[in-house]
């Protein structure tokens, strides 16, 4: 089992990220730590090489001062051993325990060295005699028997007086020096495992969290994409991620859903007309009459064309949804399309016994898709036909307003449903009594979107309906300008 958690673990990135950020902040800290010890031992050796460079200095005044006779030897090793008594750290007055301090004037090699300081003096004078110790300058010198070097200062004396030797080794500071690096030691391990348990608690928190989501993700089925990733009350990257993968699963639901829809609605309206096309088929294999024949070949020619024009808006409205609508632009005057479309769609209007009338006094220029733009008007065109009813009055207007060009359709007929109004621009949404696809205004709010514009719809007071489209002007140094508010009041 211990093998089995363990080969969990190391699977794991928490471990691996807490132990990279463990590792630079372990270098980082021992780096610190080194830099302390060093400055530390650096002062204590300092304050040894001033008390030996003062020291000295004070010796050799004795030795050059005090007559070379039968008392000159006493009279110098009691004074060197005056100042090794001297040695105090403490600022207090009271001497360190454990210093050993070494005099020695080694001169003429006929008369015996003068020595204070340890009983083993020949292993100090072997080594003073085989070190080449500069003038007045604290160096280390290491003796045979000692595990610690001393730290030693010569002085010349007069020419056949040799030279004095001063030499000093500081148990306290070697001790304080050793405690302080052990104590700088367990401290930083005691940081550093510290250091990696917190950062690997908090790294496995937060990895929690992903997997969380990775869970989630891998619960999630074509046919249920109402699973989400839990946020939390963090603000933080993974809350971020979190709330990401929401939205995304949100758009991927709504795609999905109007996938659905779009292939509900398609195979319902495909299925009638397509039973409509094969019984006027059949029916016209079987007459015998060619003038019948040929009208109901007419009119299967006619529900292939509805068939036909569904299915290119559909893909039309698909690609818009995906902004992969491809445009050919070109400068166009927007009002001479109106009137164009018109002149199409007024024998229409006339059969209907509506009065359509369009105002379009100046050219307008847009940057468009002229064939787009020419489908937008018809779909326009075929809306009022249908629901604006008989006796409408009907206008169509195209004006320019800063950087925008908006056409204005209106009329005086019962208006959108209550119910409808909201969802006017969505596809597959139509009226109870409705003959079309639900596709036609679907195709207006789209082209307008493609181009960098919008549609907007509302009832007008006391009746009828008010449709207007925005598109931007020919000019691509303005901005596109939103619809203005005076523009959705009712006539």
């Amino acid at each position: 089992m211990l093998s089995r958690v363990g080969s969990s673990f190391y699977r794991t990135a928490a471990w691996r990220l807490a132990l990279r950020s463990t590792l630079v902040f372990a270098a980082g800290s021992a780096a610190v730590f080194l830099a302390m010890y060093f400055i530390v031992a650096r002062t204590v050796r300092e304050r040894s090489d001033s008390w030996l460079t003062g020291e000295s200095e004070t010796l050799r005044q004795v030795a050059l001062n005090t007559p070379r006779d039968a008392l000159y030897d006493r009279i110098v090793e009691e004074v060197a051993e005056l100042a090794s008594q001297e040695v105090s750290w403490d600022g207090g007055g009271r001497h360190v325990e454990g210093n050993t301090v070494f005099f020695a004037q080694i001169g003429d090699p006929s008369r015996p060295p003068v020595w204070v300081g340890p009983h083993d003096s020949a292993k100090f004078l072997d080594a003073l005699r085989a070190m080449n110790i500069p003038q007045g300058a604290p160096v280390s010198l290491r003796v045979s028997g000692w595990r610690e070097p001393f730290r030693v200062v010569a002085l010349d004396m007069r020419p056949g007086d040799g030279r004095l030797y001063l030499g000093l080794l500081d148990s306290g500071a070697v001790h304080l020096l050793r405690q302080l690096l052990l104590r700088f030691f367990l401290g930083w391990v005691f940081m550093v495992a510290f250091g990696f348990l917190l950062t690997l608690l908090g790294l496995r928190r937060m990895l929690q969290r992903v997997d969380a989501i990775t869970g989630a993700a891998s619960s999630i089925r074509s046919d249920d994409l109402s699973s989400r990733v839990p946020v939390g009350s963090q603000h933080d990257e993974v809350a971020r991620l979190a709330r990401t993968f929401n939205n995304m699963l949100d758009r991927i639901s709504s795609s999905v859903n109007q996938l659905r829809t779009l292939t509900d609605a398609v195979a319902h309206d495909l299925k009638s007309p397509i039973t409509s096309v094969r019984g006027s088929l059949e029916v016209a294999l079987s007459l015998e009459d060619r003038e019948q024949s040929s009208e109901l070949v007419a009119s299967a020619i006619e529900h292939l064309d509805r068939l036909s024009d569904v299915i290119t808006t559909s893909l039309d409205l698909a690609e818009a949804d995906g902004g992969a609508l491809r445009l050919r632009r070109e400068t166009v005057d927007l009002s001479d399309l109106v009137h164009r479309v018109a002149e199409l769609y007024a024998p229409a209007f006339a059969d209907r016994s509506q009065q359509l009338t369009v105002t379009a006094p100046a050219p307008v220029l847009v940057t468009a898709d002229v064939s787009l733009c020419t489908r937008l008007l018809s779909n326009l065109m075929e809306n009022e036909l249908r629901y604006a009813g008989a006796h409408a009055h009907i206008s169509f207007a195209v004006f320019a307003t800063g950087s925008s060009a908006c056409i204005t359709v209106e009329d005086d007929g019962s208006g959108f449903a209550p119910d409808l109004l909201p969802r006017v621009f969505q596809r597959f949404v139509k009226g109870r009594e409705s003959e079309g696809h639900g596709l036609g205004l679907a195709f207006v709010s789209a082209v307008a979107g493609a181009h960098g514009g919008r549609a907007v719809a509302r009832n007008r007071l006391p009746r009828g309906a008010q449709i207007v489209v925005e598109l931007p002007v020919a000019s691509a140094d303005q901005e596109d300008r939103q619809i203005p508010d005076n523009l959705l009041t009712s006539h």
